[in-house]
């Protein structure tokens, strides 16, 4: 194993189709793991588990907002790696508070699933991490070792249990889903005897104050995108129940084949935009963004479609015949994915300017408006309020965003606009 390791960090690290190919390893692992959890954990375990899921994405909001997103757009200016060095420094501070938390969770709570949870944070942010630095760094080869090391262990050790002893249970496949995270990490520093080099307090101190400024708006961002969006889920499983957020989880997994290129957006397109506008200006940027969104747009759409088309067939021959139901599911999650996709370059090109409020302004005003309408809305329509909420909540995001690009007169045409 060490030496098929060691064999792949020979090859060439940079190349934007290792990079492809890793988002659709990643994307591919998460809708087969998506798939199998459904198919053994049924409609209600399966709610509860995307209940869960629901904590783990709050923490990666706030982590991102903290940690990987200024990484990703203040690297370009730094161009040191002694930089690196005191955001991994942050990033082990971080993943200390969680297992502190997680140990004395289990001491006083004396039960298994809510240390499992915190721990099922550390683990996943802490291998979210290391990916974007390798993107960071462009060494997509060793992105690619990661994640596959991470779905064989996550799929392989699922799938080995219920050969060997029946059908998963919820708090099995969150030891195994826990364990093939840390597999994960550990196979990113197995090869690896660098010098590790601990930054000075004051060094230290200086990048935090740097993040923080950058993440200011950012930090109360990633806490009212969760509301925002999630906050219906959360309405869903109130009055509906944890089979409701199951059945929106299993249509959610199906659309999010589309993450193959959200990802690959996510983890290269913001380093890229920063070193341009680093170097050339807003007007490359902006081409760059216009040309980004037209190509990856077309394959988006192009998916979306086909998910649409294939849905009754795909989830009674995935899912089984208690999802079948729910495919109208897809056509609603299909539309909603495309409003996010729109969404994508804005940020990022008010992110490369650190012009951080309007995500700010756009999540709030989402967020407010989602918390005093949502459980009236599911309690009135049911999942179809469910599904309202969350195509309401990225359609005013959209408005905020064109707003200010447009209305801000120092800035050139919006990128949509470009010639």
């Amino acid at each position: 194993m060490k030496r098929i390791i060691k064999h792949w960090m020979t090859l060439p690290a940079t190349g934007p189709l290792l990079g492809l190919l890793d988002q659709a390893i990643a994307s591919g692992g998460k809708f087969l793991l998506g798939i199998l959890l459904a198919a053994q954990l049924g409609l209600k375990a399966y709610g509860q588990y995307s209940v869960w899921w629901l904590g783990v994405l709050f923490a990666l909001g706030l982590h991102q907002a903290l940690i990987t997103q200024p990484m990703m757009s203040l690297h370009a200016s730094k161009k040191k790696l002694s930089y690196l060095y005191r955001v991994s420094a942050m990033q082990g501070i971080v993943m200390a508070g969680f297992i502190a938390v997680a140990i004395a969770l289990a001491f006083f709570t004396q039960k298994v699933e809510l240390p499992l949870v915190v721990l099922l944070c550390a683990a996943f942010l802490q291998q979210d991490f290391l990916r974007k630095l390798c993107f960071v760094r462009k060494d997509f080869r060793r992105a690619l070792v990661i994640d596959v090391a991470l779905y064989s262990a996550l799929l392989g050790g699922l799938l080995s249990y219920h050969w060997f002893f029946g059908p998963l249970t919820l708090t099995v496949s969150m030891v195994i889903i826990v364990g093939a995270y840390l597999f994960s990490i550990a196979v990113y520093l197995l090869p690896f005897r660098d010098k590790i080099r601990i930054p000075t307090a004051a060094d230290l101190f200086i990048t935090v104050k740097e993040h923080y400024q950058f993440s200011s708006w950012l930090l109360g961002a990633a806490v009212l995108q969760w509301f925002s969006g999630n906050f219906f889920l959360v309405a869903g499983a109130g009055v509906l129940g944890t089979q409701a957020v199951g059945a929106l989880r299993m249509a959610q997994n199906v659309v999010g084949l589309c993450h193959v290129l959200f990802l690959y957006m996510e983890n290269s397109v913001p380093a890229e935009a920063a070193r341009l506008y680093a170097q050339y200006g807003k007007k490359r940027l902006l081409r760059y963004l216009q040309r980004v969104t037209l190509r990856l747009g077309l394959l988006v759409a192009t998916l979306l479609v086909g998910l649409y088309a294939l849905s009754p067939w795909l989830i009674q021959w995935v899912f089984g015949r208690e999802y079948h139901e729910y495919h109208y599911l897809i056509g609603a999650y299909a539309f909603l994915y495309a409003l996010v996709f729109l969404t994508y370059p804005m940020r990022f090109f008010l992110r490369t300017l650190q012009s951080t409020f309007p995500i700010f302004l756009a999540y709030t005003m989402s967020a407010g408006i989602s918390m005093l309408v949502a459980f009236p809305l599911v309690r009135s329509w049911g999942m179809s309020g469910v599904l309202a909420g969350l195509i309401g909540s990225q359609l005013i995001t959209i408005a905020i965003y064109t707003l200010f690009l447009w209305s801000n007169q120092s800035r050139p045409s919006p990128f949509w606009k470009m010639r």
